[in-house]
């Protein structure tokens, strides 16, 4: 697959402290990244995404004026390019199972790490440019999986939206049918019973429950779908622990097609 010369990604603040947004500002520019607006509500939201397409908004919660899901809603509705990363102090899990329902492509809290914010944002400028490299490739990532000839189905979960539609991508390339998508634990252990797909992606954070809870919790069912762990952390712990409660194989963030592909196809010859 080529690649696609790499260009700073295009950021959006949105954000009532002025603090905060200096703060953000600093941070993104240091990576590379252009900022190329910010506001102190939402009023002028979805105008300023429309006139200045950015590929990335960083969008507070507690807004004077705006809800900060209900903008969320309205970005991805309106705009399903642009990645949103909602920022908040609150403590609410709730919040964070909401954002991920409505297309978040990250979440943070207050107060957060430059490092944080940095890694957050390099995960879904990469996604982003992986997913529009697949939307001009043409045939599957990886020919092992084409030579099997063998219909296959799988689900992808994940609280991130732009991972959900990596993965998706992949996999649809690859002839693979996904026939779910979840953003939690919770959501991926009620659809695995229901639709007992060959391969389910499950992410190892997330909102409401994680991902090494439901994989326990599936392996107890005893079907045959073949869980595969999706993760930032590579630790060899969480390996182990992930291949002794019955993970299949594990794919560690951030994706890479021709890997997640050549993972997948050795489940599938398996």
């Amino acid at each position: 697959m080529s690649s696609i010369p790499t260009k700073p990604a295009k950021v959006l603040i949105v954000d009532d402290s002025r603090t905060m947004r200096d703060m953000l500002n600093a941070i993104i520019t240091s990576d590379g990244n252009n900022v190329i607006g910010q506001l102190a509500s939402g009023k002028l939201l979805l105008q300023s995404v429309a006139q200045m397409s950015p590929d990335i908004v960083c969008l507070d919660y507690n807004l004077p004026d705006s809800n900060g899901i209900d903008l969320l809603k309205s970005i991805t509705s309106e705009h399903p390019h642009v990645a949103v990363v909602m920022i908040t102090g609150e403590t609410n899990h709730n919040l964070q199972h909401a954002a991920a329902e409505f297309g978040a492509a990250g979440f943070i809290h207050k107060p957060f790490s430059q490092d944080r914010i940095i890694k957050e944002l390099r995960q879904i400028i990469q996604t982003q440019r992986l997913l529009a490299e697949m939307k001009k490739s043409s045939g599957p990532s990886n020919a092992r999986v084409a030579e099997l000839a063998i219909p296959s189905t799988a689900i992808v979960v994940d609280d991130s939206k732009t991972i959900r539609a990596l993965l998706v991508a992949i996999l649809t390339n690859d002839g693979i049918q996904v026939v779910g998508e979840a953003t939690n634990g919770l959501q991926a252990i009620e659809m695995v019973a229901q639709l007992q797909p060959d391969i389910a992606c499950l992410d190892v954070v997330m909102p409401v429950m994680g991902g090494m809870e439901a994989l326990k919790r599936i392996r107890k069912m005893n079907l045959a779908t073949k869980i595969v762990m999706i993760t930032a952390n590579s630790s060899r712990d969480l390996v182990v622990e992930a291949f002794k409660e019955g993970a299949a194989g594990f794919i560690v963030k951030p994706l890479v097609a021709e890997k997640v592909s050549e993972s997948i196809a050795k489940l599938l010859c398996a």
